[in-house]
């Protein structure tokens, strides 16, 4: 069996009603058309791809994200229990406070490391230190004993966030940890900046995927392909080779042999929370050039014998054979 299974949520955008002049996408309207569509409700870009690799969740417990993916920002193994402490930035909406991660915002290295000593000031009663290994993902190693319940920021953003807050620990008090941090960076004067450079400021911190590095865990793909660190902190674990994705579908070279290989596109992500309608037109027609269409082709020239779109709303089956279901009916891609 030659199989690929693309993973991209987002590819339909935000749900919002967009106008009747869509992009020409007939590969991806071929895929609806032809392809058998099982409807789906992805809250979380992070633990659908855990999923995918067969990590699941237990109970109410975090899954370990922090872990997985300081594997690939420090190059080196976490010892110990680690959680995410993300920048973001959080507005008032009425008596709501929502969330913007980073696909809003720029960072420089050299500022997140100014907005890490500022928050290490504070976390020095704690006995905790921040680490900013990439700018956009920041790390805290806890102390033997803490434990947090979190909710994955991929998870959380455009609803009010206060429902979603981490629980409190035993050993930290969370909640009046994070009111300190926003106070604290509310007066960074790197922060006054950004406003008058018209940038968000970073105001707050968002704490998620806490927990240790698992064991190695069963391999489930002859090969993974990724734009995130989080595929490649899985592929590590599960001893299966990962490459980075490719700008185009014809540069993948073992296509002619039997394997099942897994595609994670990530940067569709955003417009499941961000309606950004021409944003998403340019990247749907680049994707339709640089992937659909040669899928398509692929398809019809029998070198695959089944793909399968995995997005936020559904999941469409592709076979070889799918061209000869005459029957069904045509499909827009946007619902």
């Amino acid at each position: 069996m030659r199989s690929l299974t693309i993973f991209i949520p987002g590819l339909f955008g935000s749900g919002i009603a967009f106008p009747d002049d869509l992009p020409n996408a007939p590969a991806l309207n071929w895929f609806l058309k032809k392809g058998f569509t099982k409807l789906r409700k992805l809250n979380s870009f992070s633990y659908a791809l855990c999923d995918l690799f067969g990590l699941k969740q237990n109970g109410l417990n975090d899954l370990p994200i922090a872990s997985i993916s300081r594997l690939i920002d420090s190059d080196q193994y976490p010892d110990g229990v680690w959680v995410r402490v993300d920048p973001v930035h959080v507005s008032t909406n009425g008596n709501r406070l929502k969330l913007s991660d980073s696909s809003q915002f720029n960072i420089t290295q050299h500022d997140a490391l100014e907005y890490a000593a500022v928050i290490n000031g504070l976390l020095e009663s704690y006995n905790l230190q921040l680490e900013v290994p990439s700018p956009f993902r920041w790390y805290i190693k806890l102390n033997e004993g803490m434990e947090l319940s979190t909710t994955p920021i991929d998870s959380v953003i455009g609803q009010d966030i206060l429902p979603h807050m981490p629980k409190k620990s035993n050993n930290i008090n969370i909640e009046q940890l994070i009111n300190d941090i926003q106070m604290s960076l509310h007066d960074v004067e790197i922060n006054f900046k950004r406003e008058e450079e018209k940038k968000l400021p970073i105001n707050s911190v968002w704490f998620w995927g806490c927990g240790k590095l698992p064991s190695i865990i069963d391999r489930t793909w002859s090969s993974v392909y990724g734009d995130e660190v989080i595929s490649e902190g899985l592929s590590i674990i599960s001893a299966t080779p990962f490459k980075k994705l490719p700008e185009k579908f014809d540069e993948i070279e073992d296509i002619n042999s039997n394997f099942s290989n897994l595609f994670v596109i990530g940067e569709f992500d955003r417009f499941r929370n961000y309606h950004n309608f021409d944003e998403w037109v340019e990247m749907l027609v680049r994707y339709e050039i640089n992937w659909f269409s040669p899928l398509s082709d692929a398809l019809e020239r029998k070198n695959i014998d089944q793909l399968i779109i995995e997005t936020d709303i559904n999941s469409i089956y592709i076979s070889k054979y799918s061209r000869y279901y005459f029957w069904r009916d045509q499909k827009s891609f946007i619902s």
